[in-house]
């Protein structure tokens, strides 16, 4: 299985991403940051359904992506979290039904 996962920082910033492990993604993130990360929302699905999904929101949200200049980073800027993880749930729903779910993340802890 692979996962496509989503959590807001304290600046109210939207991060996504896949791995195929995400206890060792979520530890990585914390060594990067300083404190604890929990991801507000995790999905699991086969490997190419996953790399979809993420495409996907890279594109429906490119221009609010994070830019340092050095390329666009999963960062989604200046859109209310909330937003993002609707449209998230709508298009797993909509697009990907039965194929990628939600899991519970004690699963993977």
């Amino acid at each position: 299985m692979y996962y496509f996962y989503l959590w807001t920082n304290h600046l109210g910033r939207t991060c996504f991403g896949i791995t195929g492990n995400p206890e060792g993604r979520r530890r990585k993130y914390e060594g990067h940051c300083g404190h604890a990360v929990k991801f507000e929302r995790l999905y699991e699905g086969r490997q190419t359904l996953i790399e979809d999904l993420e495409d996907s929101i890279k594109s429906e949200f490119y221009e609010h992506l994070l830019d340092t200049g050095a390329g666009k980073y999963e960062w989604i800027l200046d859109v209310p979290s909330e937003q993002v993880l609707g449209w998230v749930e709508w298009e797993i729903n909509n697009s990907y039904a039965n194929l990628i779910a939600p899991i519970d993340q004690s699963d993977v802890d």
